[in-house]
Order: C-alpha cells, then structure tokens, then sequence
C-alpha cells in the first residue's frame, strides 16, 4: 500500500511541475515580444503607460528642475500651453507649500550650480552633468524636461457641415537622477497623443491645436512624474 502511495505522490508532483512550468511560460514576455520595448544606446527607452495617478509627493528630499528646453518648433498659443502643461503637472506634484515635505532648489541657486558645472550638450545632459550641477545646489533630485519636435496631423471631412479632428503626436525627452546615489530614476523618450475634436458649419467650430498639444504634454508628464516617488 505505501509502495502506490509513494507511486501516486510522484505522479502528482510531476503533474503539479509541468502545470507551474506551463503557467510559468504563459506569463513570461519572450525577447521577442519585448522588441518594441527596445533600448536605444543613449539608455533611452520608451514608455510602458501605467494607470498611476498624480498626487503631491510626500517623500523628504529637495528636488532641481532644469530650465525646460523646447525643441517642438510650436508657436504662439500652441508653445504656451504645452508649456503651461509642463508646469502644471509639476506643480501637482511638487506643490512647494511651507508644510510639503519635499522641497524645492530655487533658480538663483540653480542658475549659479549651472553655471559653475555647464552642459557640453544642453539638449542632452549626461548622469555626471547632471549629478554635478545637483550637488552644487544641495538637490536630493534633479528633473530634465525637453520637448522634441511634435507631429501633427488634421482629418475629417468637410462639405458645408462636417467633423474634424486634430491630433498632435508630443515627444517628450525626461530625466530625474537621484543625486546621492549618482543614478538615473528615470530616462526616456515619451510619446504622448492629444486630440481636439469638432462638429463645424464651414470654419467655424475647429478643433484646437494648441489643446491636442496640451494633452500630449500631460500625457508625457504623467507617466514620468508616476514613475517614482
């Protein structure tokens, strides 16, 4: 009896491997699939979305934020409002209140620590850059934030009354390097999409450029500003 025992045991443990070794494989992503997750030679990567929220931080350390650098060729209302969305999304976070407990390195000191340690590329700080200049304004974090050139695009139809769409492809290169411990948190190139919609009777009614901007811009800064803490 302890002989079919022994033997039923077996079976059930051979049985019980190759289901983990099955359910194992299922959920394991293959090189393959992670090609589109590629890493350029920069480190740069793109993306994976998440459904985390923006809240203030509540973490105590001191944060840098760079002067933003525009690369996307926009003007006028456009430029303003990605502009505005930048700032929006990092205030949310970094809200700068008298009891917040994460503070944040004024731009007179930011300016001298950029000053004493410059950029060889402006558009694309290295980690040591961006290591040295933190260390030179006492900031636990330092923030890049450039937006590469945007994409846009306009579809619908017209005839006398009609719909239309237009939608704005926002690229975003983001850093946050944790200064202490001289290593990237975060360094990627975002894509982001916005869309402005309209119903119109002749040009009256078009959708807005500058708010399907303004919607890729956010989109960008809330997968970066949600990516640490």
């Amino acid at each position: 009896m302890k002989q079919v025992y022994k033997f039923l045991a077996a079976v059930m443990l051979a049985v019980f491997c190759v289901s983990g070794s099955a359910l194992a494989a299922e959920k394991e992503v293959s090189s393959i699939d992670a090609v589109d997750m590629g890493v350029a030679d920069t480190g740069e990567t793109h993306f994976t979305k998440t459904d985390a929220e923006l809240t203030e931080c509540t973490e105590d350390y001191t944060v840098a934020v760079l002067p933003y650098v525009d690369l996307s060729g926009l003007e006028g209302r456009s430029r303003e409002m990605a502009v505005n969305a930048v700032k929006e999304a990092l205030q949310k976070k970094y809200p700068g209140k008298k009891n917040s407990p994460t503070k944040i390195v004024g731009s007179n000191a930011l300016q001298k620590a950029m000053l004493a340690h410059p950029f060889e590329n402006a558009e694309a700080p290295t980690l040591d850059e961006l290591v040295a200049v933190g260390k030179a304004c006492s900031a636990d974090r330092v923030l890049f934030i450039s937006l590469l050139p945007v994409r846009e695009n306009e579809t619908g139809f017209m005839v006398i009354v009609g719909s239309q769409t237009y939608s704005a492809v926002v690229t975003m290169k983001l850093k946050c390097v944790d200064v202490n411990n001289a290593r990237f948190l975060y360094n990627q190139n975002v894509e982001g999409i916005g869309s402005s919609s309209s119903i119109n009777f002749w040009r009256i009614g078009e959708p807005s450029r500058a708010k399907a901007v303004k919607r890729g811009v956010e989109d960008c800064m809330e997968n970066f500003l949600t990516s640490f803490d």
